[in-house]
């Protein structure tokens, strides 16, 4: 049985409260990240915390040097935080026309592994492009979600004591010339955004519905016992015209 959601600032769905939080710190953000992991460890219910971020530049796990362009000095000039982050994979920015989620959930609850979370990550963005009546597909031995014009969300999670944290930043209206003072996520790839790729709908029916395809694949995944763990079961999924390249850090 899925813990009871209390009244929340975005609602509850599918057992997951949401909480639309508008615009916050990098730091402030974890701080909120962490007491959220607290509360779903005491048997409270699973978290999506949406937000968006002044303009930052994380580092995670596998990021590193190579992966700037600019030195932290010129970061700074312009106005950009440089954070080293404990999530996952490597080098990525944050910023105003974001629309950041931090799905803070329980995993052993929810019968799922790391590698079939981030797959509903994925699935989720991708399913609620496609509603908005874009472009979206999956890349084989990559993470993240695609369209014609470059990848237009990123993803990179976290697990500790069986609680995920972190999460995904997916490009609505974002000012696509950050990414250049980057590799993001160490591959030398153009970034888009959905208003680049012609989307003028209402951020409100976007954050709704994804919303609604997260609480699903996680549910689906729930009752399937992990169905998303080693492959990606996307129906809409597009012929990738992205070569599954990358660049190493410092190289």
């Amino acid at each position: 049985m899925k813990p009871a959601c209390p009244t929340a600032t975005g609602g509850c769905l599918a057992g997951l409260r949401v909480r639309r939080l508008g615009r916050q710190s990098y730091a402030d953000a974890c701080v909120l990240q962490n007491a959220a992991a607290r509360a779903v460890s005491a048997g409270g219910p699973d978290q999506l915390l949406l937000l968006e971020h002044p303009p930052v530049v994380t580092v995670g796990r596998s990021g590193g040097q190579g992966q700037l362009l600019v030195s932290a000095a010129e970061l700074t000039c312009r106005g950009v935080a440089l954070v080293d982050t404990d999530r996952g994979g490597g080098v990525t920015y944050h910023g105003p026309g974001q629309v950041v989620g931090y799905p803070i959930v329980d995993l052993r609850r929810r019968r799922l592994t790391p590698r079939g979370f981030l797959r509903i990550l994925e699935v989720a963005l991708a399913g609620a492009l496609i509603e908005q009546g874009l472009q979206a597909f999956l890349r084989t031995g990559l993470t993240g979600v695609w369209a014609s014009g470059g990848k237009v969300a990123a993803i990179g999670v976290a697990v500790r004591r069986g609680i995920a944290r972190h999460g995904f930043a997916l490009n609505v209206d974002v000012d696509l010339e950050m990414f250049e003072l980057i590799v993001p996520c160490g591959l030398a790839e153009p970034m888009t955004s959905m208003r680049a790729m012609g989307w003028r709908g209402l951020r409100s029916d976007l954050m709704r519905g994804l919303t609604l395809h997260l609480g699903e694949a996680l549910n689906h995944a729930e009752r399937k016992g992990d169905a998303y763990r080693d492959r990606r079961p996307f129906p809409h999924s597009l012929a990738s015209p992205w070569p599954a390249t990358r660049i190493e850090a410092g190289r």
